[in-house]
C-alpha cells in the first residue's frame, strides 16, 4: 500500500504547477467560451448563427492548432516552452478584443460578426497549442493511474474557480446594463491575467525529467497520427473514453453559450450572483470528493450514476420554467439544486472519461494523442451542440424580431436528451476498467 501512494504522489512545486496552469488556462477560456458569447449576443446580435459560427470555427482552429501543438511538443520534447510563452502571448490576443467597435448599425453587423469570430480563432490557435497541446501533454506526463482522476478532477473544477473569479470579480462589466467602457476593462484585465501566467511559468515550472525528442517519423504522419485508422485499431478502448467525454461535452455546448442570457433574461433572475455561486462552490467541493473515491475504489462504479445525475438535473433545470414569473426564491432553489448536479456531473465526467483516456496513451505518445481528444472533446461537441442549440432556438422564436429572441428552457431538455447516449460509451469502458486499473497499478508499483 505504501508503494501505491508513493506512485500516486505529486510534489508541492507540481501541484503548484497544475493549479496555477491549470486555473489561469481556463481563465482564458472562460472568457472566450461564455463571455465571448455573451459579448457577441449583447453586443453585437442575439442572431443564433453568430453564436454557432463563432463557437464552430474556434473549435475547428482549436483542433487544427492542437494537432500541430502536440506533434511538435512530442517531436521536441519540450512541454514548458510552449505552455509558458503561450499564455504570455494568449493574454494579448484577449486584450485585442477592447478594439472591437460594439452596437454596429443594422449593415455592419455581418462584418461585426466576422470580425469577432476572426479574433476569437486566433485567440483560439494560441490558447490550444500552449494549454490544449503542451499543458495537457505535461499532465499527461506527470501523472499516473494511481493519481489521474484526483489530478483530472482538480483540472476539471479549474473552470468553476475560473469562473468564480471571472463572474464573481468582473461579471458586471458584462451584463445587459455594461457599456463599451466597461466591456473594455473587461477583456484588458482578463488579457493581463495569462500573460502574467506565463511570466510566472518561466520560473516556476519544470518539464518531467528523461523526456527526450521524438523525431522517428515525418512531421505529417505525427500530426495525422492519432487520426490514422489502424492506430485508432490499435488503440481503441482509448477512442472509447473519448467517445464518453465527447457525447458529455455535446450536452453541454447546447446550453452553455447561452447560459447567462437564460438566467439572466429568460429566468428573470437579475441577482444571480450568490446562487450561482452557491452551485459552483458545492458541485467542486463534491466533484474532488468522489474523484478522491474514485481513485480508492475504481472508477467503474461511476460512470452510470453519473450520467443518471446528469440526466436528472438537466430536467431539474428544464422544469424550472414553468415556476418563472412566479416566487422567485422557489424558482432560484430549483436552479441550485439542478445546476449542482448538472454542473457537478460535468466535473465527475471528465474524471471518469480523461482518466481513463490518458491511462490508454502509449507511453512516448503523449502528445500525439492530444489531437484526437481535441477532435472528439472539442470540434465535434462545438460543432453538433451550439447547432442543435440553434435549431431548438430558431424553433422557438420562429417569426421573433432579433432583438426579440428568447433563449428557451427547451435548451436544457435538448441536452438531457443526448446525455442518454453516454451510456453507450460507458458501458464499454467499465466493463474494461478494472482489470486495466489493476494491472496499471501493479506496473507502478514494481
Amino acid at each position: 500500500m505504501a508503494k501505491s501512494k508513493r506512485a500516486g504522489a505529486l510534489g508541492g512545486r507540481t501541484w503548484i504547477s497544475i493549479v496555477l496552469f491549470g486555473l489561469i488556462g481556463q481563465i482564458a477560456w472562460v472568457v472566450e467560451n461564455m463571455y465571448f458569447s455573451r459579448f457577441m449576443q449583447n453586443e453585437i446580435t442575439r442572431e443564433p448563427y453568430a453564436t454557432t459560427l463563432m463557437v464552430a470555427f474556434s473549435a475547428i482552429f482549436a483542433t487544427v492548432s492542437t494537432l500541430i501543438g502536440g506533434a511538435i511538443c512530442d517531436r521536441t520534447g519540450k512541454r514548458k516552452l510552449y505552455i509558458c510563452w503561450g499564455y504570455l502571448i494568449w493574454g494579448f490576443t484577449i486584450m485585442m478584443f477592447a478594439l472591437v467597435p460594439m452596437k454596429p448599425s443594422a449593415e455592419k453587423v455581418l462584418p461585426m460578426v466576422i470580425l469577432v469570430v476572426v479574433m476569437d480563432c486566433v485567440m483560439s490557435v494560441i490558447g490550444s497549442i500552449s494549454n490544449d497541446a503542451a499543458f495537457n501533454t505535461w499532465i499527461t506526463d506527470i501523472s499516473n493511474t494511481a493519481n489521474r482522476a484526483r489530478v483530472d478532477t482538480v483540472l476539471a473544477i479549474m473552470p468553476l474557480f475560473a469562473l468564480a473569479v471571472v463572474f464573481g470579480g468582473f461579471d458586471s462589466l458584462t451584463n445587459a446594463a455594461a457599456t463599451t467602457d466597461d466591456w473594455k476593462k473587461f477583456f484588458i484585465i482578463l488579457g493581463i491575467i495569462p500573460t502574467i501566467g506565463g511570466i510566472l511559468g518561466l520560473f516556476l515550472m519544470k518539464d518531467k525529467e528523461g523526456i527526450t525528442a521524438n523525431k522517428e517519423n515525418s512531421f505529417i504522419s505525427d500530426f495525422t497520427y492519432s487520426l490514422q485508422p489502424k492506430v485508432i485499431k490499435q488503440n481503441k478502448m482509448l477512442y472509447v473514453c473519448l467517445a464518453g467525454n465527447m457525447i458529455s461535452a455535446i450536452a453541454y455546448q447546447i446550453y452553455v453559450n447561452y447560459l447567462f442570457n437564460i438566467v439572466e433574461g429568460t429566468m428573470g433572475i437579475t441577482n444571480y450572483i450568490i446562487p450561482v455561486g452557491i452551485i459552483m462552490v458545492v458541485a467542486a467541493v463534491l466533484s474532488v470528493i468522489i474523484s478522491a473515491a474514485m481513485d480508492k475504489y475504481g472508477k467503474k462504479h461511476f460512470y452510470y450514476p453519473t450520467i443518471i445525475a446528469g440526466i436528472i438535473g438537466c430536467i431539474i433545470i428544464w422544469a424550472s420554467k414553468f415556476l418563472i414569473g412566479g416566487n422567485e426564491k422557489t424558482l432560484i432553489a430549483v436552479l441550485i439544486v439542478g445546476g449542482i448536479l448538472l454542473i457537478g456531473v460535468s466535473l465527475v465526467m471528465a474524471g471518469l472519461f480523461t482518466a481513463s483516456y490518458r491511462d490508454y496513451i502509449p507511453q512516448g505518445k503523449e502528445g500525439l494523442f492530444q489531437g484526437c481528444r481535441m477532435v472528439m472533446y472539442v470540434l465535434v461537441p462545438m460543432i453538433v451542440g451550439p447547432l442543435v442549440a440553434q435549431f431548438i432556438i430558431n424553433h422557438y422564436n420562429k417569426g421573433a424580431a432579433a432583438d426579440d429572441i428568447v433563449y428557451p428552457m427547451e435548451l436544457f431538455l435538448g441536452a438531457a436528451v443526448i446525455m442518454l447516449f453516454c451510456f453507450i460509451p460507458a458501458y464499454a469502458v467499465r466493463k474494461k476498467q478494472p482489470q486495466f486499473h489493476n494491472e496499471l497499478m501493479k506496473e507502478i508499483e514494481e
